[in-house]
């Protein structure tokens, strides 16, 4: 039993302790709720102040380069695709035109002087021929020859 006493004892020590301790507890509780706690949100509030300004002034620049870039689309021209490939076709045709005419202008002297030669052979040909018809003219024509040539 004298063991049962001891317990009882310690218990009922306890216990007072436990409640002292709720007392102090409570007593500190009232204090803190009778603090007038202000928490200072300034410094927040200044940073929170400089980031929506910050966004702000960026979605102002972002506004401006979309209404740039739409003035840019609207004022651009939109050719459809038969347009281009027209476009091309009458490139390449005037290019072939152009080099198809440079060559036969640069065959010009070449033809002249084959016509030339044609003309003088034709004529040497036809007078060789009246010259061979007619032996009278042939001496008359040598002769002529000498008196130039001696000048």
């Amino acid at each position: 039993m004298a063991k049962l006493d001891e317990i009882a004892e310690l218990l009922t020590e306890e216990i007072n302790g436990f409640e002292k301790s709720i007392g102090r507890l409570e007593k500190v509780h009232e204090n803190l709720q009778n603090l007038p706690l202000r928490p200072d949100t300034n410094e927040i509030n200044v940073l929170l102040k400089e980031y929506g300004n910050s966004q702000k002034t960026n979605i102002e620049e972002q506004q401006k380069l979309m209404r740039r870039i739409l003035g840019k689309v609207e004022k651009s021209i939109l050719l459809p695709s038969w347009a281009i490939k027209l476009s091309w076709g009458l490139l390449v045709f005037v290019v072939l035109v152009l080099g198809f005419s440079i060559y036969q202008v640069s065959r010009i002297s070449k033809k002249e002087e084959a016509a030339y030669i044609k003309g003088r052979d034709s004529a040497m040909g036809h007078y060789g021929a009246f010259l061979d018809e007619n032996p009278q003219a042939k001496e008359l024509y040598q002769k002529w020859l000498e008196e130039n040539g001696k000048k």
